[in-house]
């Protein structure tokens, strides 16, 4: 299975979790990366490149991790096209970022997990008619889990436990079922 991060986790991970400290998320989530079990997008890359690019271990831990960002394809290209097709999604493009040309990478990130079986790890919260990530995926049929599950499997990983014990995703909006019953499924 893989996992497409969005930036708000991977923020929220260097704001709050010293690699020191926890090591419990960040030994298994870079090692996920260099499996390929972990990825994400080019946009989330320039958006965090952005704000962390310049702290000493954060911008370090990017860069060396760069390559586990990636591009689009033609086939996620298409997806993205779908979903900005749909007026509400278009809404979460901030203005500002039109003007500046700064990143925008939600439907990218749903796109990815769309092409690749995956499934979107994002902060954002669910909210019925909502133009956030948890809408997009539900909308186009992408399983996304919220933050604090990422962090269980992060954990069970880590203690070398099934990675799916305890962590519960979303097929449907507002609708949580056990990751371990999403892949018996699969």
């Amino acid at each position: 299975m893989k996992y497409v991060i969005d930036n708000n986790v991977f923020s929220n991970i260097f704001r709050n979790f010293s690699p020191d400290v926890f090591p419990d998320i960040w030994v298994p989530l870079s090692q996920g990366m260099k499996e390929g079990k972990f990825i994400s997008v080019d946009e989330v890359y320039r958006e965090m490149v952005s704000v962390w690019g310049n702290k000493d271990e954060s911008g370090v831990w990017l860069k060396e991790h760069k390559k586990y960002f990636l591009k689009p394809s033609n086939e996620e290209g298409y997806h993205i096209c779908e979903i900005y097709k749909n007026k509400k999604f278009r809404e979460g493009i901030k203005e500002k970022s039109l003007r500046n040309g700064t990143p925008e990478a939600d439907a990218m990130v749903v796109a990815k997990a769309k092409v690749v079986n995956g499934i979107v790890v994002t902060a954002e919260g669910e909210k019925e008619n909502s133009e956030k990530i948890p809408n997009i995926a539900s909308t186009f049929g992408v399983a996304y889990m919220n933050r604090d599950n990422f962090y269980k499997l992060l954990r069970n990983i880590y203690d070398g436990r099934k990675e799916y014990e305890g962590v519960s995703i979303c097929t449907k909006l507002l609708t949580p079922i056990t990751l371990e019953s999403y892949l018996e499924d699969k």
